[in-house]
């Protein structure tokens, strides 16, 4: 029996023993399983916390995406974005776990010149004149390009438009010069050329006349010069009558001198060449001097150089007088500075005389009476002891140290005292 006992007794045990294991298997496994459950759980967790929202702008397009990568090749190949040559894109990196990219797609813009219109792929930041070179296109100076060249491509709503300058002409002081040019006026060429018109100068057309092709704008120099002429004024001859010369011949007492007129006009010339003139003024700028001629009147030259408008002579004698004294007439001299009786002046044409008979201050012509000798006008205006030697008349010659030998050579002569005008 109680080997039965012990036998129940370890089979009771054994059976304890194999629950016991059993349940310490379950355990095991159940730790296992919650283990693995955690790191899976672990693993997704920390991989949506690493990955990075990226967000990429394509054109119109938003595509927003969570990403392993921080290069900008490996988020676009991720998404199987490729750029073309042209495409820009905008990307600063990677910042707080989110990205921005910013693709700018090329633009085809339409370029238009020399009558074709070519189109040029080209970048968003490009300017107009990165697509000139890209198209092969040369500028001369007068091309005009719209839009202007520093525009940008992102700028450009239409197209690119090539106006291309054409041949202009201007012509002055004698040489023809070729201009590109583009809606430019006249006076602009001129500005352009450097030509500087005159006061006077003038084109062919407007100013403001908007040039085409192949015109030709001429410049004309006009110019005004003033021209002065002269012409001789020829002088006149004046004859006249004096009492100081003989009848029988004449001399000049003034030369006449031609005189100058002289004529202004305007010269106008036209590209250096004359082509008209147009007086201005035609004056005596110089008066000629007469020439004087005395005709003589006298008998003989007179001795007395003194003449009297009293005293009109034909034939050789008064036309004019009170009366005629015949008488003998000698002649005297005195030093130099001497006087009269009557106070004048003693000078040749001053007479001494009885003032009984002919008074102090009558006015004489005295010749001798066959004509061979001419005292002339004469004014009584000395006296002396004549009548007691029966002399009518003393004829002054000057003063005595250079007249002496002339009195004393005229000795005594018979004279006609022709009264012009009695004295007081």
């Amino acid at each position: 029996m109680k080997v039965k006992f012990q036998t129940k007794v370890l089979n009771v045990i054994k059976k304890i023993e194999s629950k016991k294991n059993i349940l310490k298997n379950h355990t095991l496994f159940g730790l296992f399983l919650g283990l693995a459950s955690v790191s899976v759980m672990f693993l997704m967790t920390g991989a949506l916390y690493f990955r990075n929202e990226a967000r990429i702008y394509d054109g119109g397009k938003v595509i927003r995406t969570f990403t392993m990568h921080d290069s900008l090749e490996e988020i676009l190949a991720e998404q199987n974005i490729t750029l073309g040559e042209y495409d820009r894109v905008d990307f600063n990196g990677v910042k707080d776990g989110e990205a921005v990219i910013v693709i700018h797609r090329s633009l085809n813009i339409p370029v238009k010149a020399d009558e074709t219109v070519t189109l040029v792929e080209c970048a968003y930041d490009e300017r107009v004149s990165d697509i000139l070179k890209r198209a092969d296109i040369t500028l001369e100076e007068e091309d005009v390009v719209q839009p202007a060249e520093a525009t940008l491509c992102s700028e450009i709503t239409d197209n690119v438009v090539i106006e291309r300058g054409y041949p202009v002409y201007i012509k002055a002081d004698g040489h023809t010069q070729e201009y590109s040019v583009l809606d430019l006026t006249a006076g602009d060429l001129l500005e352009k050329a450097g030509i500087v018109l005159e006061q006077d100068d003038c084109i062919d057309c407007d100013f403001d006349k908007v040039l085409s092709e192949g015109d030709t704008v001429t410049v004309t120099r006009i110019r005004y010069e003033r021209a002065e002429s002269y012409e001789v004024v020829p002088y006149n001859t004046v004859t006249q009558t004096s009492n100081l010369v003989s009848m029988y011949s004449s001399e000049v007492v003034q030369n006449g001198e031609n005189g100058t007129r002289t004529n202004v006009s305007l010269v106008k010339y036209v590209d250096g060449k004359r082509v008209s003139e147009t007086a201005v003024s035609s004056e005596i700028t110089k008066e000629p001097v007469p020439e004087i001629i005395s005709k003589g009147s006298a008998l003989r030259v007179p001795y007395s150089k003194r003449d009297s408008e009293k005293l009109v002579l034909e034939n050789g004698l008064p036309v004019n007088y009170e009366t005629v004294l015949t008488g003998k007439s000698c002649a005297y001299t005195a030093p130099l500075g001497s006087g009269t009786a009557s106070g004048r002046k003693l000078e040749i044409g001053t007479v001494a005389v009885d003032p009984a008979i002919i008074p102090y201050g009558s006015e004489l012509y005295i010749t001798s009476t066959d004509g061979s000798y001419v005292y002339g006008y004469a004014v009584a205006a000395d006296t002396g002891d004549l009548t007691a030697h029966g002399v009518l008349v003393d004829l002054f010659m000057g003063n005595s140290e250079d007249n002496y030998m002339t009195s004393v050579n005229y000795g005594a002569k018979q004279v006609n005292v022709y009264v012009l005008s009695w004295g007081n």
